[in-house]
């Protein structure tokens, strides 16, 4: 019976679903006393219920966590290993980024975000044929969600107020076996908690969505941070920013792949009222490869720092470094907290590090992804101010595919807007072979990378321009 006890807890790691477990393990058990050789029949059977279990596996489950949070088949540089005192932290954006989707709601301590209360699957609320509009399933989803946090919040209220841990009910015992794994009295955690309670929707959805628009861009952009000597592993941070959506505007006004604000984004690009550099994966990689490298320098050369620094800004960082005493993240995370370095920043490398083994090891962890394939463009430098929609006549390219090249220039093709001289367009081969027979010949010579960067002049006569 002790052989199968450890059958037993072995294959419960291995599956959710109890009621296999129970059946596969009466039928060990009948066999193992049904049979002559006890040892060997034992061995045997083991193996075979071991190798069936491989079909009841959890799909949403990632089985092999632990050996891609330690890199196993070093696909991440030394600069980007996961620290020890941010694994845990790392651990749970992981989670969210490859376990739980939209559906699933992490109700979570958000001081220590990988203790986790409870997960809420409403997908069958979201999926049901009643009520009929989708947005009334999402308010009674949300409501659903509520309710369980006031349970979670309940329990915690009520055990930091126990004198011992008798007669627990369900939710006093959910959130005191969570709170087991902090030092300390659990009615001491669980007031700290209480006032720490957060919910977390799943990002596994976008995130594939993410890993299926990002081969347009992903080889020109690493190209672009090589050049400018910024690791490639940074490109990843769209994942966290935007899942790869170039047209996400964030509710404070944050806009691209890249998320960048108006004000930071105007130090780098063109942002007006026609043209939004922003809008432009190209160029505004070129931007964030030289703000990250910015943080990098005034950062004490600390990738951690220059990435948190990206979310949070390098005078807030400095001050972190300044309250705390220590220039290591996980020191800062640990004991550092302010109005403006909230959850948000001082979670923001750990989610980047998440979404990099993510990336790095999707096979092993996404299934029948349909990917984009990697645009191949060129770079041409106006030599003078045209219209919009000029310009895209001369191109010869659809609006569609014009705009898909330059989504920076949207607005300006609606509202016909100039575009100004010395303007970076982008576009594909064909365009560029029409270019040439209409303007000045090309500076520098074609590179065979994705991205190419070639000035050539408008040689447009002034009757044809607005």
């Amino acid at each position: 019976m002790q052989v199968l006890n450890k059958v037993g807890k072995l294959v419960s790691k291995r599956s959710t679903r109890g009621i296999v477990l129970t059946v596969m393990s009466a039928s060990l058990a009948v066999a193992i006393f049904n049979s002559a050789s006890f040892p060997i029949e034992v061995k045997r059977i083991t193996t075979m219920l071991l190798s069936a279990m491989t079909l009841e596996k959890d799909p949403d489950i990632v089985y092999n966590r632990e050996e891609i949070l330690n890199d196993y088949q070093s696909k991440v540089s030394e600069s980007f290993k996961i620290p020890a005192d941010m694994r845990d932290r790392v651990g749970f954006w992981f989670d969210i980024y490859t376990r739980y989707d939209n559906n699933n709601r992490v109700i979570h301590h958000s001081l220590y975000p990988w203790i986790v209360y409870k997960v809420v699957d409403v997908s069958p609320i979201i999926n049901a044929e009643t009520p009929k509009h989708r947005w009334l399933r999402n308010v009674k989803a949300d409501d659903f969600v509520k309710d369980e946090v006031s349970k979670v919040r309940e329990a915690l209220k009520t055990l930091a107020k126990r004198k011992n841990l008798d007669n627990l009910d369900e939710y006093e015992t959910l959130v005191a076996k969570s709170l087991n794994v902090l030092p300390g009295k659990p009615q001491e955690n669980a007031k700290v908690a209480l006032n720490n309670l957060r919910v977390q929707t799943g990002q596994k959805n976008f995130f594939e969505e993410g890993l299926e628009v990002s081969p347009l861009y992903l080889s020109g952009m690493e190209e672009i941070f090589k050049e400018h000597g910024v690791p490639v592993e940074l490109t990843r941070i769209p994942f966290v920013e935007s899942s790869f959506n170039k047209h996400a505007v964030s509710k404070v006004g944050a806009s691209g792949i890249w998320q960048f604000m108006g004000n930071t984004g105007r130090s780098f690009m063109t942002v007006d009222h026609h043209i939004d550099e922003r809008h432009s994966p190209f160029k505004a990689t070129e931007a964030a490869a030289r703000l990250l490298k910015e943080n990098h320098m005034i950062l004490y050369r600390s990738w951690p720092l220059a990435v948190t620094a990206w979310n949070h800004g390098p005078p807030g960082i400095r001050k972190a470094i300044r309250e705390t005493g220590s220039k290591n993240l996980g020191d800062i995370v640990a004991s550092f907290r302010t109005k403006n370095f909230d959850f948000a920043s001082s979670n923001f490398y750990s989610e980047f590090l998440a979404a990099l083994y993510a990336e790095r090891y999707q096979q092993d962890i996404f299934k029948d992804l349909v990917k984009e394939k990697s645009l191949d463009v060129h770079s041409v430098k106006l030599a003078r101010t045209v219209s919009a929609k000029e310009l895209l006549r001369v191109s010869g390219l659809s609006q569609d595919d014009f705009i898909l090249f330059n989504p920076d220039l949207a607005k300006a093709v609606e509202k016909n807007s100039s575009v100004p001289s010395g303007f970076k367009l982008m576009v594909n081969d064909s365009a560029k072979a029409v270019l040439k027979r209409l303007l000045a010949q090309d500076t520098r010579k074609v590179s065979k990378a994705k991205l190419s960067r070639n000035d050539v002049s408008l040689n447009l006569s002034p009757s044809t321009t607005n």
